[in-house]
């Protein structure tokens, strides 16, 4: 007679044998029923070619032309063009929209401080096709010049995520591009994808990262219109030197803070209400000026002023986000070269109205200054309001 405990052990490894069985049935019918859309992942490749040439860098980039023109929506016309002929026209004439595209998925960092990126060339290429019973495919071949505000040497990061996004142009499963790059005295290559983005070369060079930054500071006070004409206001509406280094001081203490409010990514105001907001502290200036020069609501207020034009700097020039000494070392740089800037242009104009104060025509001219710099102001805040 069996006994029963062998005939539960029985019963029990049958259970698992027909548990066995159907899970890897269910797994073959899964995989069987996946296999057709797998067969369906398009992915596309491109090649990139990146050369240091003084301050910019030459940046070829080669991308599946339907696919670019999908990714950004050049429209149907762009996308069924019956030849190369056709296609470059129709780069050509999207230029604006391809550059726009690649400005925000292609980023090139010195030492943390962004490089200026425009199109300068657009054509077609046809590359042959892997399959040797497919047709060639045509390549857009655009030719990217980065400007690097003086950079000619320090840390290179390059960013990529072209044909990555969650909307319109993700219009492939996976992207790749080769990178063949000659950046700070570094060669390479390497391949960028979706599991890897950004890729660096070069060697950091903190001393001449502070040395450009703080040039860039003083060239973007000296030749920033709006601010030149602030601190310009500024010197001349002074009753006394104590008066204009208390507003000096104050100007370049609140123009670090909002420099490094945007730096650090505590705010992200948007740049026409600050630009108009900058406009405004012009207009006030000057009128204050001539209404009311010693008033004590008149450092608050240049404090504020320096706030906005902080802010505006931070939109001017654009850092990265890898906090590191790179970035510590260019932004100490850059808000040093603002305050030197400052100081040195409101010197020098401080010292000239104080010799136009001894003759008796310096009144009327303070005037209609003040009046072509309120009239300049609101002019400026109308235009960037709209």
């Amino acid at each position: 007679m069996p006994d029963p405990l062998d005939r539960k052990v029985c019963m029990s490894s049958s259970r698992v044998v027909r548990a066995v069985v159907a899970g890897t049935v269910a797994v073959l019918a899964l995989l069987a029923a996946a296999a057709p859309a797998l067969a369906h992942v398009r992915t596309s490749d491109g090649w990139s070619q990146l050369r240091a040439d003084g301050d910019h860098v030459d940046y070829r980039l080669g991308l599946e032309y339907e696919i670019l023109a999908r990714a950004i929506g050049m429209g149907t016309e762009a996308i069924e063009a019956p030849d190369d002929g056709g296609r470059r026209a129709q780069l050509d004439a999207q230029r604006a929209l391809i550059e726009d595209y690649l400005r925000e998925r292609i980023l090139l960092l010195v030492d943390e401080v962004e490089c200026t990126m425009r199109l300068t060339g657009a054509d077609v290429q046809q590359q042959p096709a892997t399959d040797a019973t497919a047709e060639d495919i045509p390549y857009a071949v655009l030719d990217l010049d980065y400007d690097c505000h003086g950079a000619t040497s320090g840390r290179y990061v390059v960013d990529y995520s072209v044909f990555s996004g969650a909307g319109s142009d993700a219009v492939v499963d996976d992207h790749t591009t080769t990178v063949d790059y000659d950046l700070g005295g570094e060669r390479g290559r390497v391949v960028l994808d979706g599991g890897q983005t950004s890729f660096s070369a070069g060697r950091p060079s903190f001393g001449d990262s502070a040395l450009r930054s703080a040039g860039l500071g003083v060239q973007r006070v000296l030749t920033g219109a709006d601010h030149a004409l602030f601190v310009a206001a500024l010197a001349v509406g002074a009753t006394g030197l104590a008066q204009l280094a208390r507003g000096v001081a104050a100007f370049a203490a609140a123009g670090s803070v909002g420099l490094l409010a945007v730096v650090a990514g505590w705010v992200d105001p948007p740049e026409q209400l600050v630009g108009a907001l900058v406009a405004l502290s012009v207009v006030w200036v000057a009128a204050a000026n001539v209404v009311g020069p010693g008033s004590r609501r008149r450092l608050p207020a240049v404090a504020v002023a320096g706030l906005l034009h902080g802010l505006a700097f931070a939109g001017e020039l654009r850092f990265g986000d890898d906090l590191g000494w790179d970035l510590v070392t260019s932004f100490a740089g850059y808000d040093l070269g603002i305050a030197l800037g400052t100081a040195a242009l409101a010197a020098g104009l401080y010292a000239m109205a104080s010799a136009a104060r001894r003759h008796a025509w310096f009144p009327l001219a303070h005037v209609v200054a003040a009046a072509a710099t309120v009239v300049t102001g609101l002019a400026w805040f109308v235009h960037r309001l709209l």
